[in-house]
Formats: structure tokens, sequence, C-alpha cells
């Protein structure tokens, strides 16, 4: 199985799951049998008791939680070890010098020159970090990178899209600390509240106090409810896109049919300027938003079909993007990798013990449909309920691997079983599939009751 999702700071290891080198046989998405039987609409699982209570003070303790973790970067200071913010130096060292136990290969499908290599680590200036501490907004969604470079770094020939350089994408109007500059000034390192990473210098502004005290004293905020919404300012000039994920705070004169909010934008010199641009009211709700099953559903519609994207790559999502973005919504501010998601809340339920049968049986007594994530090394779902006897989930993936060689093309957010690809699979030549590889689940809703009853009881 090939369902991948980029690490953050600390993690060096990526995971392909199931790769099959002999893989020979690619099945487009047409012709994937979960794809063509599955209902791709995810209102279609909504149990008949999806609705919830709002709760204002509920939502009020979450949103308080999720924009002190959002605003955390600028009351921190540069990380002090550079093993943990600079964790692609071991692999860039092994390739530089040769020791490498695999081969790279860059964007002409050659392998890598390991003078690249030793280019890039010297142009990381790793001697002086850190040389900068300024807090900074994002201005352009752009891409994390884990090294200094747009270049691509790929495991294989074949390795499209998993590039290994590619690290997260992070949008546009994200508080993030500058701590260091490359040699050449064209890249810095930033730390975010979900990740490290180099970016372009020019993507980011960098922020007076009275800015960043601007910034958080805004009460009010939105999320977009569709994706890639284009934002216009007063002069009706493109500006930037809105995506699900992001929260724009209302600010300025306020338009009929339409909701003015902040974004900042980047001076010639690199300060940051206020500007206000304008997004359709029904094309909006209020962040955060009451949690319940159709709520979520509707935001994964507006996803579904959407291409996967490794790490961001090319401004799409993979599986713990997907998970996350949706979450923003509920004020639940998530961990960018996998395994953290569905390690954070505590609550946990170990599933690697259990058969096929046991495990499935498990997670349809006991998940919460729309609320409860599956983890499997390397990728997260979203249990959203049963249908016709087996689990279902939404997920963003890129392929399923099975039988003797067939990559079963899912190149994006879809709905399907835990069986996916298994009609590929025959009795002489067997791969795993996801119900065999899920390890752990945890359910988001007990992770927000557990915030509300921490922050009410301090």
């Amino acid at each position: 199985m090939r369902f991948c999702s980029a690490y953050t700071i600390g993690f060096a290891l990526f995971f392909t799951l199931g790769f099959n080198a002999c893989a020979d046989k690619i099945i487009p998405s047409s012709q994937v049998k979960d794809l063509q039987t599955l209902p791709q609409d995810a209102l279609f699982y909504l149990p008949t008791d999806s609705k919830s209570k709002r709760n204002d003070k509920a939502l009020g303790t979450l949103k308080k939680d999720y924009l002190q973790k959002h605003f955390s970067p600028w009351h921190q200071k540069p990380n002090p070890k550079k093993n943990e913010v600079f964790w692609i130096l071991p692999s860039l060292q092994n390739l530089a010098t040769n020791k490498a136990k695999n081969k790279s290969y860059g964007e002409d499908l050659q392998e890598i020159n390991p003078k690249i290599a030793q280019e890039l680590i010297d142009s990381m200036n790793l001697s002086s970090y850190p040389n900068q501490n300024q807090k900074a907004i994002i201005t352009t969604t752009t891409a994390v990178r884990a090294a200094p470079t747009n270049k691509p770094l790929f495991n294989k020939p074949n390795g499209y899209p998993f590039d290994r350089w590619q690290n997260s994408l992070i949008f546009a109007n994200t508080p993030v600390l500058v701590t260091h500059t490359s040699k050449d000034g064209q890249w810095v390192h930033i730390q975010s509240s979900f990740v490290y990473g180099w970016v372009e210098s020019t993507h980011l502004a960098t922020l007076t106090s009275q800015q960043v005290k601007e910034i958080e004293s805004y009460t009010q905020y939105i999320s977009p409810s569709l994706d890639k919404i284009p934002l216009y300012n007063s002069q009706n000039h493109f500006v930037s896109q809105a995506r699900i994920g992001q929260i724009f705070p209302i600010y300025g004169t306020q338009r009929k049919q339409f909701v003015g909010v902040a974004v900042y934008v980047r001076l010639p010199g690199g300060e940051a300027k206020r500007e206000q641009v304008f997004l359709p009211i029904e094309a909006t709700k209020s962040f955060p938003q009451a949690t319940d099953s159709k709520a979520i559903a509707e935001i994964i519609n507006t996803m579904m079909g959407d291409t996967y994207g490794w790490g961001g790559f090319l401004a799409s999502r993979d599986c713990s993007a997907f998970v996350r973005d949706i979450f923003t919504n509920f004020a639940l501010h998530l961990p960018r990798n996998s395994k953290a998601q569905v390690y954070y809340g505590n609550n946990q339920v170990d599933l690697s013990t259990l058969n096929r049968k046991q495990k499935e049986s498990y997670i349809i007594a006991n998940a919460t449909p729309y609320q409860t994530i599956l983890w499997l090394q390397g990728h997260i779902m979203l249990y959203i309920g049963e249908y016709q006897g087996k689990a279902i989930v939404a997920h963003s993936a890129w392929s399923a691997t099975t039988g003797r060689g067939y990559e079963n093309m899912l190149g994006g957010v879809v709905i399907t079983t835990l069986y996916v690809g298994d009609e590929h699979n025959s009795l002489f030549a067997k791969s795993e599939l996801l119900i065999d590889k899920v390890k752990a689940m945890s359910n988001i809703s007990q992770l927000a009751t557990k915030i509300t009853t921490q922050k009410d009881s301090q």
C-alpha cells in the first residue's frame, strides 16, 4: 500500500507501504472496484442521529486553545537542538560522502551527484545557527522544504510524487518564527505551530511588535467552507486563495454578501502590510464550527477527488493534511504527521493484535463515524461509518499495491473500504490490505472534550 504522509521535525524516516518494486500493471482509478461501487459522497454515509447540540462555552474554550497554539511560534525561542531542527542533515551527509545505503534520484531521473548534497549542506550555514530570531507571517501559501532547494529527491527513478525533500505545505497568514537564513538569503528556516523547515524568503514578511499585538487582538474569525476561493482586495486585485483548513480574522468595512478579512502581504523590503480581502459569505463558516457529522461530511465533500500531494506537493494534501485541515474548522489543532495525530489525545486504542474480522468488528462497534481516525504506519484515515457490513473510510491516498504487481491508483481524496484493491489479490499472489495494517484508532471528539475539561478547570 503506498499511502504516505510527510513527517515533521524529528522524523527523518518516510514510509511507502507495501511497495512492490516489480509493479508492472497500473490500474487506473476508474477501474478500482471500491471507487466504482461506493458512493463518493460523504453525506451518503451519515447516521440518522448525526445532529449535535451547540455548546458556545465549549466552542469558546476550543477557540482559545487553538489560537494559543496557532500563535505559539511568536512566543518561542529558536530550538537549540540542531539534530531536531535539521533532521535531514544525516541523509544529506551520507549522500555527499557516498555512504547512503539507497540511491537517490533527481528531477532528471538520474542519480543525484554527491556534489549537490554537499552544496546544500554548505548553503545551510549551520555553524551560525540560529542567526535569526524574528517574528514573521507567511504571505504566500508555500512549500516547507527539508532542504533549502526546490529540486526533488526520489528514492527510485519512478518515485513520483514522493519527493523526500518536500516536508509540508504552509498556508498564507500562518504565524512563524524565522530562526535561520541560508548563506545566499534565498531561504529561511522557520518554526511554526506544526512544522519546522525551509521556506523561500520571499514567501513571508517580518512583523513589528505592534503588528504582532494587532494580529493577536482579533476576536472574530471565519473559515472557508469551499477550497481554493480566490481572494481580491478593495481594488479587485487578486491577492491569494482561501483554503479549507485556514482561518481568517474579520476586519474592516463589510460588504453586502461578502465578508472582509485581514491578510498580510509582503512589501519590497520584506516588511508586512495588512490588506483587506473579501470572501463570499455563502462560502464561509464562523470559526469554530460545532462538531457534528454533517458538518464534517460537507467539508470532506469539498475536497473529494482532490489530487494526492505528498507533504503538500503541488499544493495538494496528503493523508495527514487532509485530516488536519478538516478538524481545524472545529478548533482542533492536530499535529502534522499521522502517527502523532493518532497518539495526540492519549486515547488511542491498540488494534494491532486483532485479526481482520475482529478488527473490523471492533471498529464498527466502537468508532464514532466522522470523528474517529484509523492509523497504520505512514497513513491516517477518517472512519465515516459502516456500509454493507464494511467499515468505510475517507482518506487522501496515492495507490494500493496488491497481487502480483498491481498498483491500484487512488490518486487523492477518496472513500473506500479497508479492503481496497483486494480484487487484484489471488490465492498465489497476495498482498496485505489496509485492514491488515491498521494498528490503532483515536476518537477526535474525546480530544475536544479533554481540552475543554482541562481548560475550564484551570
